[in-house]
């Protein structure tokens, strides 16, 4: 059972942008707390124990520090190993990667497994996987005949398989829809949360290398490939101010400290340095912002 993955609504200006953030930005998707919020929720409405991995199929984190259910700690210790499951499971991650969907499927000890590719711009950022669910009221026959053959009595391997999350066939579906739709949903809006990160980051750093010419709105939008408005909006919301505010309280802060480490240095070269000509324009807007003209800094 598959159900495709549709294509996360990013705009092309932002690929960029998305291509630079590297592998710990998009763990920092992946393990957003929001995510682990609406994920723990879901865990906790079906029962599922939730992990999530790395590209390279390590697992990273599992939601609630929720443990392997009992009859899979049984078949592991008792029975065949961790060797046969941690297989299944890097090859079920392997075609999740490859498929780019939802892929679900049952395992060797008769539990539903299901993992969800999360993709960045076509990159893959790791997987989430939700699992250890039943849908028969009994293991696979194989597995009761090698369990009977070790030990003899089947009754410790069937009470644990009976504690298992039982999800009925006909309904089966709808849960992985709902999985697949919460992922895709909550992803998309920590994908959000990080370009909103990395575009207030990319363009401050440019304002700070550029004191005395600080680039306008236009060329901040243009910049980080977004519109002037989007950029307002992220500045607003990450910072709590306006682009321009930010712009002034940066040149200001550079010439507060030039003038307090460096003796003798006077308003006007000050102003000078962070771009402003006038150096009384320089002086109101400083008193504006700091509170006290910038002559009250002036160490002798």
């Amino acid at each position: 059972m598959e159900i495709p993955v549709r294509n996360m609504d990013i705009s092309a200006k932002s690929c960029n942008i998305m291509s630079m953030l590297g592998k710990m930005e998009n763990l920092k998707v992946l393990l957003n707390e929001n995510v682990q919020t609406a994920l723990d929720n879901f865990s906790g409405c079906f029962g599922a124990r939730i992990a999530y991995f790395a590209t390279d199929m390590g697992e990273l984190r599992v939601g609630q520090k929720k443990q392997m259910c009992r009859y899979c700690s049984l078949i592991r210790s008792k029975l065949y190993g961790n060797g046969r499951c941690m297989e299944l499971d890097r090859e079920k991650l392997k075609e999740a990667s490859e498929r780019k969907t939802l892929i679900s499927y049952t395992c060797h000890g008769g539990l539903v497994e299901t993992i969800f590719p999360v993709y960045i711009d076509n990159v893959l950022a790791g997987f989430v996987m939700a699992g250890q669910f039943r849908t028969v009221s009994s293991p696979p026959r194989g597995i009761i005949d090698d369990w009977k053959n070790k030990y003899r009595n089947d009754s410790e391997l069937l009470d644990a398989f009976s504690e298992v999350p039982e999800i009925s066939p006909s309904k089966l579906p709808s849960m992985l829809g709902l999985f697949s739709m919460l992922v895709r949903s909550i992803a998309k809006e920590g994908i959000a949360a990080v370009q909103g990160d990395t575009v207030v980051e990319k363009i401050l750093h440019r304002i700070r290398c550029n004191l005395e010419n600080p680039p306008t709105l236009s060329e901040a939008a243009h910049l980080v490939g977004r519109s002037k408005s989007s950029v307002s909006h992220i500045f607003k919301a990450k910072l709590g101010k306006s682009f321009k505010s930010c712009v002034i309280d940066l040149r200001l802060d550079r010439a507060e400290e030039i003038l307090r480490n460096n003796p003798g240095t006077t308003v006007k070269e000050a102003a000078s340095k962070v771009g402003f000509d006038d150096e009384f324009y320089f002086s109101r807007i400083f008193k504006k912002y700091r509170g006290l003209p910038p002559s009250k800094l002036i160490k002798s």
